[in-house]
């Protein structure tokens, strides 16, 4: 009998020992997914922080200028409504703001019925707020179709331009 105790102590004795082992081998396993993770989650969360804009999306719009001077610029602009913008010493003049390009195109031939040609600019815009106001009326002029409809909005996102961006 003592010896079956003897066989049983030593069964359960390396069983005992297996299973601590085991559960160090888990614990050390479970330390070092959580480590990775750890290490993975932070190098993606800072990459993101360097490259994201607003909702991750980049602010794009399309402006819609009428011209460009060197110096003031003249009196008898044909386009209206229109806001005039001075970068790096040039002046420029702009008669619409979009974040979308058929709209763009759309500001465009309706400009080049009333004979004023227009070039489509691609630039960022800093303000998050301006953007995202933008967006909103992006959505009301798709549906626009009547002249002062669209003349209506154009003047609405170009003074929202002045107040949001160049803060006038």
């Amino acid at each position: 009998m003592r010896v079956l105790f003897d066989k049983i102590f030593i069964l359960f004795f390396v069983f005992y020992y297996q299973v601590r082992r085991m559960k160090a081998n888990l614990l050390i396993s479970v330390c070092c997914a959580l480590l990775l993770g750890y290490l993975c989650a932070n190098f993606l969360f800072s990459s993101y922080q360097k490259t994201s804009t607003t909702f991750g999306r980049e602010n794009k719009v399309f402006f819609l200028q009428y011209g460009a001077y060197q110096r003031e610029m003249p009196t008898d602009i044909q386009a209206d409504p229109h806001i005039e913008v001075e970068q790096d010493g040039n002046y420029y003049v702009y008669v619409g703001i979009t974040t979308d390009y058929d709209n763009a195109k759309k500001i465009k031939d309706f400009y080049e019925q009333q004979g004023v040609e227009l070039y489509i600019k691609e630039e960022q815009v800093d303000s998050d707020e301006f953007f995202n106001e933008l967006s909103q009326y992006d959505i009301l002029l798709e549906s626009t179709d009547t002249d002062e409809e669209i003349t209506s909005v154009l003047a609405t996102i170009l003074a929202s331009y002045e107040e949001f961006v160049l803060k006038r």
